[in-house]
């Protein structure tokens, strides 16, 4: 599990610091346009670590780590559930910490119990599929396309800040990962099919 924290802790770590890039710099209070490279790119990122779908794909990324080796499909998919949710509320208390460091406000105890109950809640069915990705046949290739679909249906209904140059960059790139990896997915699942050795899922 500690590898399941480690994840989340990067994440919530990297989406603190790119969020608050323009504050360390000074350059808080000028226009998206005139800040310098440094934090047009930390914006970039942070279009990015703070959406939904990568938080989502951290808990499913997490949940794979931590079933590997495992044979038993049961323990495997537990095993995963608690590492997804282990990465989401690391992910979470980190980024929540960092926060209120590096803006100087007060933490927000109900804000933050919020999330982490949410952390739980999504957390676990996340890992899990994190875990059946392993598994053989279509069911690992349907656990593998969960998060290149996510991240697609993300940037639609949870869209990047339109007033962000990088916006739409960040949209035209979700989409053509998630299309290629899609893509990569069904292509392995189809040819072990035809190969008979049903191992898809385990490969992605």
């Amino acid at each position: 599990m500690a590898t399941a924290l480690a994840v989340g802790v990067a994440l919530g770590t990297g989406a603190a610091l790119v969020n608050n890039v323009p504050i360390f710099l000074g350059e808080v209070h000028e226009s998206r346009e005139n800040r310098s490279g440094w934090s047009q790119t930390a914006e970039f990122l942070s279009l990015i670590l703070d959406s939904g779908w990568a938080w989502a794909a951290v808990a499913v990324a997490a949940g794979w780590l931590v079933s590997k080796g495992l044979r038993s499909p049961a323990s495997a998919l537990l095993v995963g559930a608690l590492g997804g949710c282990i990465a989401l509320l690391g992910a979470t208390l980190v980024y929540s910490i960092l926060e209120t460091l590096f803006q100087h406000v007060t933490l927000g105890v109900r804000t933050l119990l919020f999330w982490l109950v949410l952390s739980v809640v999504l957390g676990l069915p996340l890992g899990a599929v994190g875990a059946a990705i392993r598994r053989p046949g279509w069911v690992g290739a349907l656990a593998a396309l969960v998060v290149p679909l996510g991240a697609a249906l993300g940037v639609v209904v949870d869209a990047p800040a339109a007033e962000s140059p990088a916006a739409g960059v960040v949209k035209l790139l979700v989409w053509a990962v998630a299309a290629t990896a899609a893509v990569i997915v069904v292509t392995c699942a189809v040819r072990a099919r035809r190969s008979g050795t049903g191992r898809a899922g385990s490969t992605v």
